[in-house]
């Protein structure tokens, strides 16, 4: 398939779910970025060794966040080189993120699991092997880019990142508008699966 890269690079968010990624992917769409969000078919392929069965998804889009881009930086980088950029999106420290995550698996599907990727169900009664999973990631994707480091930002909406950093960053013009934040933690939210999953949570604690 021709590859329809438009953009002068590629871009991956690659930090874990639940660390404003889908506001960098409103940010990047705005920006003119076509940008692909989880995939979890490929995700699989991914876990098993078939790092090719992205290739075709690499050709359509600018710009990737979500699993499983975060699990194929060091494939990617490789691939693209010079024509790549990385976003290691993050919170403001691990207990926020955790809790965050934590909030997340309270509005799941009662058969949806996060073990594809954390290992484990649920974070549910997991707080310390979750913050291990988020911290080891963060630290990975720190120590292979440590001799590239222009070619990576860390990017924390807590700490006041936003348009101004990212287009900095991307060589983009910096628009005038608000940043599009979205999946805002709201407890009102899928309350019958908070009710299900909150009995899941007290067994699991």
């Amino acid at each position: 398939m021709k590859d329809n890269y438009q953009k002068k690079y590629k871009v991956f968010v690659v930090g874990a779910s639940k660390t404003g990624t889908s506001s960098l992917e409103s940010m990047l769409n705005f920006l003119g970025y076509k940008t692909c969000g989880p995939k979890k078919d490929l995700l699989k392929k991914i876990q098993s060794g078939d790092l090719d069965s992205i290739n075709e998804t690499l050709d359509q889009f600018d710009a990737f966040e979500d699993w499983p881009w975060p699990l194929v930086y060091e494939h990617v980088h490789k691939k693209y080189k010079m024509r790549s950029r990385f976003i290691l999106s993050k919170r403001i420290d691990s207990d926020t993120w955790f809790r965050s995550i934590n909030d997340h698996g309270r509005t799941m599907r009662l058969f949806a699991s996060m073990s594809n990727v954390y290992g484990f169900y649920r974070p549910f009664g997991k707080k310390k092997e979750f913050i291990e999973f988020y911290e080891k990631h963060n630290n990975s994707v720190r120590q292979y880019f440590a001799n590239f480091p222009n070619q990576i930002i860390e990017f924390c909406f807590e700490e006041g990142d936003g348009w101004n950093k990212l287009c900095s960053f991307l060589g983009e013009e910096v628009p005038i508008i608000p940043i599009p934040h979205q999946n805002k933690s709201n407890k009102s939210r899928k309350p019958v699966r908070r009710f299900f999953n909150k009995i899941i949570e007290s067994i699991k604690t």
